[in-house]
């Protein structure tokens, strides 16, 4: 499989984040619809056997990537070099160590990194030498975010369509700033099909409150995009990581314990999937854990499966990382 990426322009609000695994689960819902329970299934198995039709980033917004999850520099050796002169404004000052350390806490509060410097430093990936870029560049970080809203909503009673007294609730989105667009990554040896299936589903909408108009984007090939060709020894997870057994799993990450919803239920089993520990978007990975990276178990319905297939860019820690 070769690596693509996708530009998605927001056309609507969004309730749910386009996350990895969330893609993941619409277009195999969309290809049963489509192509009925055998198609489906070959799909799944081609997941758990190892051989993924298809692998997703998250979405993130475009020209970035998510930050590296890396660790903070030990103090002596930050105090060291800022006294050094290693951290600089825009103007070549020397930050002092107060300086110095209230720029750290906005840069460890950014979530993404700027493409271009991703690009500068992917092949030794290191704390210092990035947060030294953003001394000197900070306006680089600086990206259109989204905007988050809040809905008002009354509870309506099934039996008699009348308002609930005390049914007031609210219900959260965001909106996207305009003219921003965000990028997607996938690993396909079918791009042109597979960019089809996603493109029905920013049609349909997808998430939270798709009946209502949220979660409706379009999606086109980045023909400018050039897959690196190096062969670095580590990673940047951009998306979502989970599997039966973690084991093996070595580098710098964050995790997060996620849950989700199984449509509306089948034959009134419960539609809520049980939580399960994953590894957030970010990650910088020297080794993965062994597949597949097919949950199952999450649901009373057996069927009911969570793809997280990872997928990684190249990259290379650097030796002051490594020894941290």
């Amino acid at each position: 499989m070769s690596l693509h990426r996708y530009i998605l322009t927001p056309q609507s609000a969004w309730a749910t984040p386009l996350r990895s695994d969330t893609l993941a689960g619409l277009l195999l819902y969309r290809l049963a619809e489509d192509e009925g329970e055998t198609a489906l299934q070959a799909e799944i198995t081609a997941f758990m056997e190892g051989r993924p039709p298809f692998v997703l980033s998250s979405a993130m917004p475009a020209d970035t990537v998510f930050a590296p999850k890396l660790p903070p520099l030990p103090r002596k050796l930050f105090a060291g070099m800022a006294e050094q002169g290693c951290f600089c404004d825009a103007s070549g000052r020397k930050l002092t160590l107060f300086e110095a350390l209230s720029t750290f806490k906005t840069y460890r509060k950014k979530r993404f990194l700027p493409l271009c410097v991703w690009e500068k430093h992917r092949h030794r990936l290191s704390s210092a030498a990035l947060f030294a870029e953003f001394c000197t560049h900070p306006q680089d970080w600086e990206r259109p975010s989204a905007t988050p809203h809040q809905e008002m909503h009354v509870t309506i009673a099934r039996n008699s369509g009348a308002a609930l007294d005390q049914g007031l609730f609210v219900s959260h989105s965001f909106w996207p700033a305009p003219g921003m667009r965000y990028h997607l990554y996938a690993q396909t040896s079918d791009s042109p099909a597979l960019l089809e299936r996603i493109r029905r589903i920013g049609v349909l909408g997808f998430g939270r409150d798709s009946s209502t108009g949220k979660g409706v984007f379009t999606i086109e090939e980045d023909t400018d995009f050039v897959p690196p060709k190096d062969d670095l020894p580590h990673g940047l997870l951009l998306s979502l990581l989970a599997a039966e057994d973690m084991c093996g799993l070595e580098g710098w990450y964050a995790v997060e314990v996620k849950t989700g919803k199984a449509g509306q239920g089948i034959c009134g089993k419960n539609p809520y999937k049980s939580p399960f520990l994953s590894v957030h978007e970010g990650a910088v990975l020297t080794s993965l854990p062994k597949g597949p990276f097919v949950l199952q178990g999450l649901n009373a319905n057996p069927d009911i499966v969570q793809i997280t297939q990872p997928l990684l860019l190249p990259c290379k820690l650097d030796e002051e990382v490594d020894n941290a």
